[in-house]
């Protein structure tokens, strides 16, 4: 999932904030201009009336070009391109400056060239401001609350990443293979030593991946093929498990037990036995999915619980990319991972 900064819509605050402000900057400019202009003699009325249209005025310039600026916003952002967006955003408003109020100084006011000349040299000057204070609220607000929210973030991410880890040190997790390896010295010392050495393997990939976000794929498949030799053993090898992937995916990347946790859970929600064997099949779709799929026996658990690994891979994929985690539950349970081929810089790997 990939931070941007979203432009914030109208509120009544802002409008408050603007009417004050521009209508503030109407009435100076206005009285600016017309004591200053010793061939103006207005009437109480006509001043009235002109200090009202000047304020009005003003304020309508002010939510225009507010209104630019966020499109402007939009189409060039301030942290990839400062300068330009500063350009652009002072060159659009100064051609409104210029336009706005020539139109406003001869049509409503009936003022002079000079008169009209001030009034939009007053303007391209407050413009100029403006534009300043805005890129640097701009930047202000940038890094302050981006990086609060890349913050949570991470924080959200390290606790996804912790309920996976949960799962596989837990007690239950480690009595299950204490008691095969336990089983196996009285059976077969070989397959006993090779048990523990994956075993250890398992572990280490655990431990050694529990801050990272992503992983290569290639990794990962090597941890899977050790938590696969783990339970062949334990099912009592009715239990199998293919892999197809083409080479160009091993180079990928994949948050880290991802592969193991659709596996587990394949394991978890189906009997296996002699009778009623469990196949789990990893491969791949048009080199843009990972697709991990798994027959369908006797089923020991309640969905529910397998949709808690599910919703945790799903949000796990949502910093990464924009494409969804698929899931078909026919015939087979097959679940589709979009291919992760660049490495995001916040992913702290």
């Amino acid at each position: 999932m990939r931070l941007a900064l979203r432009v914030q819509p109208f509120t009544v605050r802002k409008y408050a904030l603007l009417l004050v402000v521009c209508t503030t900057l109407g009435v100076v400019y206005y009285l600016f201009i017309a004591y200053g202009d010793k061939t103006l003699a207005l009437a109480p009325r006509q001043f009235g009336k002109e200090l009202l249209l000047a304020s009005l005025s003003t304020f309508l310039f002010g939510a225009l070009a507010l209104l630019v600026d966020g499109l402007l916003d939009k189409a060039i952002h301030w942290r990839s391109n400062f300068l330009l967006r500063f350009i652009c955003g002072l060159g659009i408003n100064t051609l409104l400056v210029i336009v706005f109020f020539t139109l406003i100084g001869k049509y409503a006011f009936n003022a002079t060239t000079e008169v009209v000349l001030k009034l939009n040299m007053l303007f391209i000057i407050t413009v100029f401001i403006y534009e300043i204070f805005y890129g640097l609220f701009y930047s202000y607000r940038y890094y302050a609350v981006t990086q609060a929210e890349q913050l949570q973030s991470d924080r959200w991410q390290m606790e996804l990443q912790f309920e996976s880890l949960k799962s596989q040190i837990s007690p239950h997790y480690l009595f299950n293979c204490l008691n095969t390896v336990s089983a196996l010295l009285y059976k077969d010392s070989r397959v006993a030593e090779e048990f523990v050495r994956r075993m250890a393997e398992t572990f280490r990939y655990v431990l050694g991946n529990q801050k990272h976000r992503l992983v290569p794929l290639r990794e990962e498949l090597e941890f899977v093929k050790s938590y696969y030799f783990l339970l062949q053993v334990r099912y009592e090898y009715h239990l199998q498990m293919e892999i197809n992937l083409p080479s160009s995916l091993l180079d990928t990347w994949i948050p880290p037990m991802t592969l193991q946790l659709l596996v587990e859970n394949a394991v978890k929600h189906n009997a296996i036995s002699k009778d009623q064997p469990l196949l789990v099949y990893l491969g791949a779709k048009d080199n843009t999915h990972l697709i991990v799929y798994n027959t369908k026996t006797q089923t020991l658990q309640p969905q529910n619980s397998f949709k808690v690994g599910l919703e945790n891979i799903h949000k796990r994929y949502q910093f990464f990319t924009e494409l969804p985690v698929q899931i078909t539950d026919g015939e087979k349970f097959m679940v589709q991972l979009p291919v992760i081929r660049e490495l995001p810089t916040s992913t702290g790997v």
